[in-house]
């Protein structure tokens, strides 16, 4: 007996133990080819991220390099073809460069070579002759770079050139590496009075790239147009091999890549990119061995935590199965641990068990009432986001409403908008009803009502026949109203729409027919065309400012709110308005804000308290704006908490509306904040914030780049061309391609030809 049942505990244990042991094999044998991949692929695309941020970075800090030989040929004081080999003169020069001293902190030194006189002035007010470079420890002397060659090569130079990262002796014999940049003045003309020599050191540019990630410790080279190393963060041995030269020369096929490459014959993660800017190449370099060294050494770890796992689920399972060899015994601990009988009775091991799926089933039974509890809530938010117009169609509103049991199969959708007396309770009592009413609704009727946002009202959303009655129809609702629960409603109602836009543009008419009746004091029912409007031949100033405000308050346009109210605030604070018309303006403005605020605060203490302080005679000008400028910004408050966040635009989306839009001359903020249903304030900080750079900085350099191309490539006028790079007329696009390239766009083509 003993041995059948060893027998049998064995069979369970290795039952148990492959059950357990074929799913850890599985993920083991997944895990170990596929993880080196992924982490490869992981480092790969974060190799091309950190490229991209230090090629960026450098594009960023270059831009006054090549920005600075631009400022100095429109200093005026520099007089570069009429400077003599005076003192004075010297000195004037010496004080101009000073003034750049501060300018910015990625340069080291700035030189301006004026041939004529044979001196160099520094960005430190020092002024320097040719023979001072001529030793080390007095000017800045290059090794590598012999005296007489640098000023031959100064005086003939006719366009920007970039010297690599080089030995140079600074003053105090102090040995530096220094990356030059020389660019004669002015860009691109013969015979140039002049040249400037700016100096970057390397060690500049080797933090700036070690400042993109800390934790990062690839290698990174820069590279010119032509292939020649520029500066590297690290003097590596495999630099200066053919395979690795062969390897970035390949480079200029495509823009930007990352790729596992093999230099020296070990393996190199590999990512590259070309500047926009400069047409220099950014390589960055990490040893694939560096970078699987923390994934080996976790597969390492898993094996033998696998082990330590396997060893002691089998002393738990063979322990288990020992203490519980009849498993529905472990079973019945399961369900009494899980559920105690509410009376304390003697039940077998069946007993047990069914009383515990009764309970999980009667569990689940709440569960579903909870939520299904729930939907009604998610119908109304639905309906709700319907009319404040946030569906672009109906098919993306069917899309969403269809789980809920929405839709629309009339035609026409009307608004209306049910506001009750103020009663504690009422509105419930009204909602119930109107709930009720939606099973009973006529042939050619289809609708839901739900509770607006603002205390004691009731938006009800219908669709219907071109030939329904929807007036008499609520006509009868409202007296039903009345009979069954003793509440007095005012009824407006929307003109019919068939489109989303439509339903929203009800909704707004239909608040506005209620306002109407309830300012009459009038509980009956108003359709938003039989509003009379009294006709005058001329409206005043505050009429047409106080109007806006309150369409815009119906539409909960916070930033026009803010924008009438300062115009307002205005009004009554010049000299010239009479002391009467600022009384007038100023009680009739806070009457519409209060009204405004009393939608979303019923019976509030501390509004009711602001609207009797409101009302009071004795008060300056300055106490008066104080009161509207708090009224209006709690107003403003309430309304942001109650609507959903607006809108964002990724980077990818503004550039490709940028690159589809930017070259027309309608194009404008206004444009694109209105293409992505954002407020131009909030619009120009989203751009700031993705972009880097304020709206229109961004697109005069975008258009300034596309002309740039043009006049290199044809020859067409300056006024065609104007016009095809978004610019009114030809003046505004002198002076934008002036402030930003240094000269006008003439000087360029024919600097260019």
């Amino acid at each position: 007996m003993k041995k059948n049942r060893f027998n049998l505990l064995a069979k369970l244990l290795i039952s148990y133990i492959l059950v357990l042991l074929f799913p850890m094999m599985v993920i083991l044998f997944y895990y170990y080819p596929y993880s080196t991949e992924v982490v490869k692929q992981k480092e790969m695309d974060w190799n091309a991220h950190v490229t991209e941020q230090v090629m960026n970075s450098m594009d960023i800090f270059t831009r006054y390099v090549y920005n600075l030989p631009s400022e100095l040929v429109n200093n005026r004081e520099l007089k570069l073809y009429l400077a003599g080999d005076d003192d004075y003169q010297r000195i004037v020069i010496a004080n101009e460069m000073r003034k750049y001293n501060a300018t910015d902190a990625f340069i080291d030194n700035t030189f301006l070579y004026v041939k004529n006189i044979g001196f160099l002035f520094a960005k430190t007010g020092i002024a320097y002759t040719i023979h001072d470079f001529e030793s080390p420890g007095v000017g800045y002397y290059y090794e590598n770079w012999p005296h007489k060659a640098m000023f031959e090569e100064l005086n003939s130079l006719t366009s920007p050139a970039v010297r690599p990262a080089e030995s140079v002796i600074v003053p105090g014999n102090n040995r530096m590496r220094m990356l030059t940049f020389l660019s004669p003045l002015p860009l691109g003309g013969l015979n140039s009075p002049a040249t400037v020599l700016i100096m970057v050191r390397e060690e500049t540019i080797i933090r700036l790239m070690k400042s993109v990630s800390e934790a990062y410790n690839g290698d990174f080279f820069i590279f010119n147009q032509k292939g020649n190393r520029l500066a590297a963060s690290n003097e590596t041995s495999y630099s200066n091999s053919s395979e690795f030269k062969e390897l970035v020369s390949g480079f200029g096929e495509g823009r930007s890549g990352s790729g596992i490459y093999r230099i020296n014959g070990k393996s190199f993660i590999v990512s590259h990119g070309i500047s926009d800017k400069n047409g220099w190449k950014y390589v960055n370099l990490m040893p694939v061995s560096e970078t699987l060294q923390d994934i080996r050494i976790i597969q390492r770890n898993t094996v033998v935590l696998f082990i330590l796992i396997l060893l002691l689920e089998v002393i738990v399972i063979y322990v288990s199965i020992r203490k519980n060899y009849h498993p529905i015994k472990g079973l019945v601990h399961l369900a009494k641990n899980l559920f105690t009988p509410r009376e304390p009775r003697t039940m077998n091991e069946i007993d047990t068990i069914r009383y515990a799926l009764d309970q999980l089933s009667s569990d689940n039974s709440r569960l579903d009432e909870r939520v299904k509890s729930t939907l009604p809530v998610m119908r109304d938010n639905l309906l709700f986001e319907l009319i404040c117009d946030r569906y672009p169609s109906w098919d993306a509103f069917q899309k969403e409403a269809d789980p809920y049991g929405v839709c629309f199969n009339y035609s026409h959708i009307s608004v209306a908008v049910l506001s009750c007396e103020t009663r504690e309770g009422g509105i419930q009592a009204a909602a119930e009803y109107c709930r009720m009413v939606e099973n009973r609704l006529p042939e050619g009727l289809q609708g839901y009502f739900f509770n607006s946002i603002y205390n004691q009202e009731i938006v009800f959303v219908c669709s219907h026949d071109s030939y329904f009655q929807l007036k008499a129809y609520l006509c009868g609702l409202q007296q039903e109203l009345l009979e069954r629960t003793r509440i007095h409603t005012l009824i407006g109602i929307g003109t019919p729409g068939q489109s989303p836009e439509g339903a929203h543009l009800s909704y707004l008419q239909a608040i506005r027919a209620a306002e109407h009746l309830r300012v009459r004091n009038q509980y009956s029912v108003l359709v938003f065309d039989e509003i009379e409007v009294q006709q005058t031949s001329a409206v005043s100033y505050f009429a047409e400012q106080l109007q806006s405000l309150e369409l815009f308050i119906l539409k909960n346009d916070v930033s026009a709110i803010e924008l009438v109210m300062e115009r307002i605030i205005a009004y009554i604070g010049h000299d010239g308005t009479p002391p009467h018309m600022v009384r007038v303006v100023y009680l009739n403005t806070v009457i519409v804000i209060f009204n405004g605020l009393q939608r979303f605060r019923q019976g509030g203490q501390s509004l009711l308290q602001l609207t009797s302080v409101s009302s009071l005679h004795r008060y300056t000008i300055e106490q008066m704006i104080d009161i509207m400028r708090e009224s209006c910004s709690k107003l403003c408050d309430l309304i942001r908490d109650s609507q959903p966040p607006s809108r964002t635009a990724s980077q990818n989306d503004i550039l490709a509306f940028i690159e589809g839009k930017g070259m027309h001359p309608e194009f404008s903020l206004q444009l694109i904040a209105d293409h992505f249903s954002m407020s131009i304030s909030g619009f120009s900080y989203h751009f700031k914030k993705t972009m880097g750079q304020n709206f229109k900085e961004y697109i005069d350099q975008h258009r300034i780049q596309k002309s740039i191309v043009l006049l290199r490539n044809t020859n067409e006028t300056l006024e065609l061309i104007a016009q095809q790079v978004g610019y009114s007329n030809p003046s505004s696009f002198i002076r934008s391609f002036k402030k930003m390239v240094g000269i006008t766009p003439g000087q360029y083509r024919d600097s260019n030809k």
